[in-house]
């Protein structure tokens, strides 16, 4: 048949990372969300946890727009020199004038989830990439709804009604090297975590914030913390993204754990995030 001149849309498509989590969506057009591409987008991410969108590079507005497909996004903590809209948070390990212009500059970054030390963690959190070094810098994701349901019965029915404390000392990379003072913030979570618009149960504790069980003795909860986060931390669980410039990426912050591998300071490493709120605590 002549063609007949007009553009096709092609059907979002979402292809599996692995057997755990994650996966690499074709056919979106960034700049051009459509009320069901992002219903579509929504639906997915349950599925998945993660999501991946391959590049071009966007614009901070574009990055806005993205996020706002999961939810009402927040101000960054920080700002910073290279982010025009007070949604941007920047995370980096470029320095101008000897000072950070972003976020949790260099280096590994052990496994957490985002704001686990607060009253209402956030939702979700995009990072896009702008600038990356050679090698490292890989960001990690572990399935904490499959870590949950492949407990033994007797696991699960002990982590039943347990609660944990979590904390954090802003910019630490790993919980041997919090100090915390009489400000740090602190949350009280479920140790066991519900999605709302799934039902899943998902771990909800993790090797940086996660400083005891409360209503265990001190041993016995850091016996039990560790074994926890070893299984969740089980390569079967994880799927680990090598990131590429333009690649856009999201994580669900209720049922995912994330960690950064180390890299080459003196390589440029830029990545811009949006973070998308939640509006009530979590709940076994």
């Amino acid at each position: 048949m002549p063609d007949s001149g007009e553009e096709t849309e092609l059907p979002l498509t979402f292809t599996p990372l692995g057997t755990a989590l994650g996966a690499r969506v074709t056919g979106l057009d960034v700049t051009n969300i459509s009320t069901e591409d992002a219903r579509v987008l929504y639906e997915n991410w349950l599925k998945y946890h993660v999501l991946v969108v391959p590049g071009p590079i966007i614009s901070e507005d574009q990055l806005v727009d993205f996020g706002r497909c999961f939810g009402a996004l927040e101000n960054a903590r920080r700002q910073s020199v290279l982010a025009l809209r007070p949604e941007i948070m920047v995370i980096s390990n470029i320095r101008e004038n000897g000072e950070t212009v972003g976020a949790l500059p260099d280096g590994e970054l052990s496994f957490h989830f985002d704001r686990l030390h607060q009253k209402v963690p956030n939702k979700a959190g995009v990072l896009h990439a702008m600038e990356i070094p050679d090698a490292g810098g890989d960001t990690w994701f572990a399935n904490m709804s499959l870590a949950y349901d492949t407990l033994p019965e007797a696991t699960k029915a002990r982590l039943e009604g347990l609660t944990a404390l979590n904390t954090y000392e802003y910019g630490q990379t790993h919980s041997a090297n919090k100090k915390l003072d009489a400000d740090a913030p602190t949350a009280v979570h479920p140790v066991v975590r519900t999605v709302p618009e799934t039902g899943r149960k998902a771990l909800f504790i993790c090797r940086l914030m996660t400083d005891r069980i409360l209503e265990l003795p001190e041993a016995e909860s850091r016996a039990l913390l560790d074994e926890l986060c070893d299984h969740a931390e089980s390569q079967r669980f994880v799927y680990a993204h090598q990131w590429t410039p333009g690649d856009i990426l999201i994580w669900d912050n209720r049922c995912t754990i994330h960690a950064r591998t180390d890299f080459d300071g003196r390589q440029r490493r830029l990545m811009k995030r949006v973070t998308v709120g939640d509006d009530t605590p979590p709940v076994h």
